[in-house]
């Protein structure tokens, strides 16, 4: 246990020595600037004979819409910053000096993703608070959501980490970006387009090849119900959400890449053990 702390306190000075703590820096200076911009939303609609109520409603309406886009752009940054911890540490030679103290790859591993999750995790913490503090205001957000919803951003997140990380631990940053971000969002979002302007002429085969192809990408945007609860009021009567499955197929593809990059990990060969700068 006391190695594992060790090891995870070097890949954390690793971290912040790559400047990633200027992307917690970044995080609240932008949950300060929403609160600002509330505010001040606020403050103007009233200056301009607006009743409070109506102004209380758009100032609501302005930061379900930063929530929205709060959950989007995360998936994004826990990608890029996630692709980065492991590559990185092979190309300046950490993985290398570690791995000549004999500790086990799978420990390396352990280590380096733990660090990661103490920077994914004072993350969220600072977009729950610096929401909840405008949310606060407009009374928007219920006291066990306040005390809660955090949860339902820091699980998804840490999960496409692992997701990202497990494979990036054999792979370069630009390999895994193609793998995850240009593979199911370009190319078979531009596949389906041309798919669909020629479905006259596309064999059924091909659909169902692309319709499969998308099921092995996580959607983990669709799990991120922050800063909610829940997914919402569940229908008693057809046609029913089809949530479970959502959560079923997001978790298994997940499961799926982190096994399959610990697989490549396995058998990953890491060259020369010698220590590098």
């Amino acid at each position: 246990m006391k190695s594992l702390l060790t090891l995870t306190s070097l890949f954390l000075k690793q971290l912040i020595r790559r400047r990633s703590l200027w992307i917690v820096l970044i995080v609240f200076a932008a949950m300060i600037s929403v609160n600002y911009f509330i505010q001040s939303q606020m403050e103007k609609a009233i200056g301009r004979g607006v009743s409070f109520d109506i102004a209380t409603r758009q100032a609501a309406s302005a930061l379900q819409s930063f929530a929205e886009q709060i959950r989007s752009y995360s998936v994004f940054l826990i990608l890029i910053v996630s692709a980065l911890v492991a590559p990185v540490s092979r190309k300046d030679g950490t993985t290398q000096f570690v791995l000549t103290l004999s500790v086990n790859r799978l420990r390396l591993a352990l280590s380096q993703y733990t660090a990661l999750s103490v920077l994914v995790f004072a993350t969220v913490i600072i977009v729950h608070v610096g929401y909840v503090m405008a949310a606060r205001k407009l009374g928007i957000m219920s006291a066990g959501e306040m005390a809660l919803s955090w949860v339902f951003l820091l699980i998804p997140l840490m999960l496409f980490s692992a997701v990202i990380f497990s494979f990036s631990l054999s792979h370069s940053a630009i390999v895994t970006y193609i793998v995850f971000m240009a593979i199911p969002y370009i190319i078979i979002g531009l596949a389906e387009v041309g798919i669909e302007e020629l479905a006259d002429y596309v064999p059924m085969a091909v659909v169902r090849f692309m319709d499969n192809l998308k099921l092995l990408f996580p959607d983990i945007r669709g799990l991120i119900v922050w800063p909610k609860l829940s997914f919402g009021i569940v229908s008693k009567t057809p046609p029913f959400p089809n949530w479970t499955w959502q959560i079923v197929h997001t978790v298994s593809a997940s499961f799926f890449w982190i096994l399959l990059g610990f697989w490549f990990y396995r058998n990953y060969d890491f060259g020369s053990r010698t220590a590098t700068k």
